[in-house]
C-alpha cells in the first residue's frame, strides 16, 4: 500500500515521515510532495491509498488537489491537515469526500489513529467489493444456465405464452423477443475420441461462443450476448435475431468467419448448418429436428463442412439407401465367433469404403454401422461372463455422435478387435509375453508418463482392459506395480549413487520433490535422505 505526503513545508513532510511506524500498518512506499501539481503527477503514475495533504499551500490548496482526486475518480483516502483558522474549509472538504482532518500541530498518536481507522474502511470497502462482485459472478452464471435452459426447453418442445416468454427472455437480459425473426445454428465440434471428454466438449463450446462473440462485436454490435446451449448430441446451437445481429447476410459472414477462426485458433475443424429464418414463438422442436436431420444427411461424417440456407435449398436430399456390406457374409459376427481376426479387419475396411461412398455418409448410416459393432463386441463380452461397460467403461452409450468420421470408427473397431483376439483366443504364453512388454516399457521409461492411455497405446490395448487383465495375470494392480519400481529404483540410486534427492525424483518419474518425499515416506517409513543416512 503507498502513501502520499503533501505539504509546502519539508519540516513538516520530515516530522510525519520519521515518526510514523509506517511498516506497522502495511505501507510499503512513502511519497512526497511540495505541491498539488506535484502530488497530481505522483498519482498518476503510481497507485496511491492515501494522501495526507495540508489545506493551506501557495498557488493550489488542499482542497483543489481533493477536488482533482474526485474529478478523475482515484480511490485515494484523504486526510486534510488544518489550522483552527482553516476549520470551515475542512468541514466543506469532508462534505466533498475528504476521509478525515487533523488540527495543526499534528502529533504521531493522531496520524496513526486516523491511519488505523482508514485502513480497516478500505479493508471492509475490499471484502464489500470482492462480495458485490462474488455475487455478481453467481448471478452471471445464475442467467447463463438459466438462458441455456430454457433454451433447451424450447428445443424439446416446450410452449411458453408469448407474454411469458418475453417476460423470461428479457428478465435473462437476452437481446431477443418473442417474434423477433431469427437463425438457428448448429455447430459440431469434430475431435477425437480420446479427445472429446465432457469437460473438453464444455471448453471447446465456450471457447466457440467467444469467438463468435468477438466477431460480432468487431461486426459493430455492441453486446452480442449470444443465446446458446448444448444438446444431447453434443452439438452448439445458436440462436440467432435477425435484426439485431445485422441481418442474414451479416450473420452468414459472420457464421463464416467463426468456421475459420475456430479452426485458426482452437486447431479444431467443426462443421456448421444454418437454418431457415424462422421466429422465436414458432415450434422450434419441429424446425429444430428438420435442421438436425438436414445437418445428419448433408453433412452427415464429412468433417470441416459449412452449410448456409442457400445451399441446403439448392442441394438435393437423395432417398435414403440401406447398407450392403454391412450384411454381407460371413458377417463380422460369424468372424469374431470362428476367430478369423484377420478377416474381419479386412471386412470392417470393406464396411467403412462403402460408407465413404457419397450415398452413405449419414450420421443415420454410421450410427447403423457402430450400433452393429456395439451388438457384436457386447456378445462377445458376455460370452466370456463379462460386462461389456465394465470391461471397457462407458466408451459409446454417451458418445455415437462423436463417430462423425470412418477413421473414428475405424479407431474404435479394432482396437476392440485386437483386444478381444488377445482375450479369447490367445494363449497364456502370449499373455505373459504381453506382461513381459508392459514391465519392460514400464523399466524403461520411469521418468516418463506411465498412464494407463500410455501403456495401453504401446501394446494394442483398451485402457480399462489393460488394468483387468494385468491384475488378473499378476495379482497386483497396474499402478500398485508402477509405484513399487519407482521407490525401488529411488532406493537403488539412493544407495549406491551421489545423487540429489531432487534429480532422483525426477529420474523416477515426478516432477515434484516434495510429493517424492511423501510417497517414499509412506513406502518405506522414512525420508529418501534419512533412508540413504541408515
Amino acid at each position: 500500500m503507498n502513501v502520499l505526503l503533501v505539504d509546502d513545508e519539508d519540516y513538516v513532510l520530515d516530522y510525519l515521515e520519521e515518526t510514523i511506524k509506517w511498516p506497522t500498518f502495511g505501507i510499503t512506499s512513502l511519497y512526497r510532495a511540495n505541491s498539488v501539481d506535484e502530488a497530481l503527477e505522483i498519482i498518476h503514475h503510481i497507485p496511491i491509498s492515501i494522501t495526507i495533504t495540508d489545506i493551506r499551500m501557495p498557488e493550489k490548496s488542499g482542497l483543489e488537489l481533493l477536488s482533482a482526486i474526485k474529478e478523475n475518480n482515484f480511490n485515494i483516502k484523504v486526510i486534510l491537515l488544518t489550522g483552527y483558522s482553516e476549520f470551515e474549509y475542512a468541514r466543506q472538504a469532508l462534505q466533498h469526500g475528504a476521509a478525515d482532518y487533523l488540527l495543526k500541530p499534528v502529533t504521531n498518536e493522531e496520524v496513526e489513529i486516523s491511519l488505523q481507522n482508514l485502513l480497516t474502511l478500505i479493508g471492509n470497502e475490499n471484502k464489500n467489493k470482492e462480495e458485490i462482485l462474488a455475487a455478481e459472478d453467481v448471478l452471471r452464471n445464475g442467467i447463463s444456465r438459466m438462458r441455456t435452459h430454457l433454451l433447451l426447453d424450447l428445443l424439446l418442445g416446450k410452449r411458453y405464452p408469448n407474454g411469458e416468454l418475453d417476460q423470461q427472455l428479457s428478465s435473462l437480459r437476452l437481446s431477443i423477443t418473442s417474434g423477433d425473426e431469427c437463425v438457428l445454428a448448429l455447430l459440431r465440434i469434430e475431435t477425437e475420441l480420446s479427445d472429446s471428454s465432457a469437460e473438453d466438449l464444455e471448453l471447446f463450446h465456450y471457447a466457440i461462443v467467444n469467438i463468435a462473440e468477438e466477431i460480432f462485436k468487431e461486426k459493430g454490435i455492441p453486446q452480442p450476448n449470444l443465446w446458446t446451449c448444448s444438446d444431447s448430441h453434443n452439438y452448439l446451437i445458436m440462436m440467432l435475431p435477425l435484426e439485431y445481429l445485422g441481418g442474414l447476410g451479416h450473420i452468414t459472414e459472420g457464421i463464416n468467419q467463426l468456421h475459420h477462426a475456430v479452426k485458426l485458433y482452437i486447431k479444431r475443424t467443426v462443421s456448421i448448418l444454418v437454418s431457415r429464418p424462422l421466429f422465436v414463438n414458432e415450434k422450434l422442436d419441429q424446425i429444430y429436428l428438420q435442421a438436425l436431420n438436414q445437418f445428419w444427411s448433408l453433412i452427415g461424417i464429412r468433417n470441416d463442412v459449412m452449410l448456409t440456407l442457400d445451399q441446403q435449398l439448392n442441394t438435393t436430399t437423395t432417398k435414403m439407401r440401406p447398407l450392403v456390406r454391412l450384411y454381407e457374409t460371413p458377417s463380422l459376427m460369424q468372424l469374431f465367433e470362428s476367430g478369423r481376426w484377420d478377416e474381419a479387419v479386412h471386412r470392417l475396411e470393406f464396411v467403412l469404403a462403402e460408407l465413404n461412398m457419397p450415398d452413405y455418409q449419414t450420421q443415420e448410416h454410421a450410427t447403423e454401422v457402430v450400433y452393429h459393432l456395439y451388438n457384436c463386441f457386447s456378445y462377445l463380452a458376455h460370452r466370456q461372463g463379462d460386462s461389456f461397460i465394465d470391461l471397457l467403461g462407458n466408451s459409446l452409450s454417451n458418445q455415437l455422435q462423436r463417430f462423425h468420421s470412418t477413421e473414428a470408427i475405424r479407431s474404435w473397431a479394432n482396437t476392440l478387435i485386437e483386444q478381444f483376439r488377445v482375450s479369447l483366443h490367445d494363449s497364456l504364453g502370449n499373455q505373459n509375453r504381453i506382461m513381459r512388454q508392459i514391465q519392460e516399457y514400464i523399466e524403461q521409461n520411469l521418468q516418463s508418463d506411465l498412464s494407463l492411455t500410455v501403456i495401453g497405446e504401446h501394446v494394442y490395448l483398451h485402457p480399462v482392459y489393460l488394468s483387468r487383465l494385468y491384475k488378473k495375470a499378476t495379482g497386483e494392480s497396474f499402478s500398485s506395480y508402477i509405484t513399487r519400481v519407482r521407490m525401488e529404483k529411488a532406493a537403488l540410486l539412493l544407495t549406491s549413487t551421489n545423487k540429489k534427492v531432487y534429480d532422483i525424483a525426477c529420474e523416477v518419474g515426478y516432477q515434484k520433490t516434495q510429493y517424492f518425499i511423501r510417497l517414499f515416506k509412506e513406502y518405506y517409513g522414512y525420508t529418501p535422505q534419512s533412508y540413504r543416512n541408515r
